[in-house]
């Protein structure tokens, strides 16, 4: 999975890029995921529904299942982060669009403009890939622009440079990330793999390996077992 952050003003036009991108994107048989991040808090169950008096009683999840659609609200964790929602959620998808995040270090990112005068360089955000803008720019300014009509190009320019958002190798511990750095990824990915070679049945080059552990230890928290 490839990921981009789209960042800006409001009313800047992210939601219409993201919008565009999708349909561009789904021309080309590639899957696309959206993720939002909202600077307020929303509800999006209303008080009264079933959905509503789970989460009100205490539970950390509540899933609507439906003929078409799936609607999952829960709690957010408290060390939670937006690449931790984007590597969990989203796995599937060959790009992951979000919509805001400016000051998420882990996404590279479009910077929405209306006007070339709206640009200021000591405002760029970090990991900065490109600009969107509804008008030419008389001078440039420095990052590759493209108008907001060219979605297809922008697209190409996205598929191009961006890299996979997924590590080598992840390791959780009760549900944290904990960071691996590249030397250590690489060395758990290799040990497994060398594992695996040893096994009969598998494919010889598998693209994807799921290890869970149980430690057996018994968690002390009260009421549980």
């Amino acid at each position: 999975m490839k990921a981009v952050a789209i960042v800006g003003n409001s009313d800047s036009g992210k939601t219409r890029l993201i919008t565009a991108l999708i349909k561009e994107l789904n021309q080309r048989g590639l899957r696309c995921g959206v993720l939002k991040k909202a600077n307020e808090e929303i509800e999006l169950d209303k008080e009264g529904k079933d959905s509503w008096q789970f989460m009100s009683a205490g539970a950390e999840t509540a899933t609507v299942f439906t003929p078409e659609k799936i609607f999952t609200i829960e709690k957010k964790k408290a060390n939670q982060t937006l690449l931790d929602i984007a590597l969990e959620q989203f796995g599937e998808v060959d790009l992951l669009l979000v919509e805001g995040g400016q000051k998420e270090s882990a996404f590279k990112k479009i910077w929405r403009l209306q006007k070339a005068a709206d640009f200021d360089r000591k405002l760029a955000p970090e990991e900065l890939l490109a600009i969107v803008a509804d008008e030419s720019f008389p001078v440039s300014p420095r990052y590759p622009v493209f108008q907001a009509e060219e979605t297809s190009k922008l697209a190409d320019f996205l598929l191009n440079v961006l890299e996979p958002l997924e590590p080598l190798a992840e390791l959780k511990v009760d549900g944290r990330r904990v960071p691996l750095n590249p030397f250590v990824q690489s060395m758990l990915t290799e040990t497994i793999k060398g594992q695996l070679r040893a096994l009969k049945g598998l494919p010889e080059h598998p693209q994807r390996v799921e290890i869970k552990l149980e430690t057996g230890e018994k968690d002390e928290k009260p009421g549980r077992a």
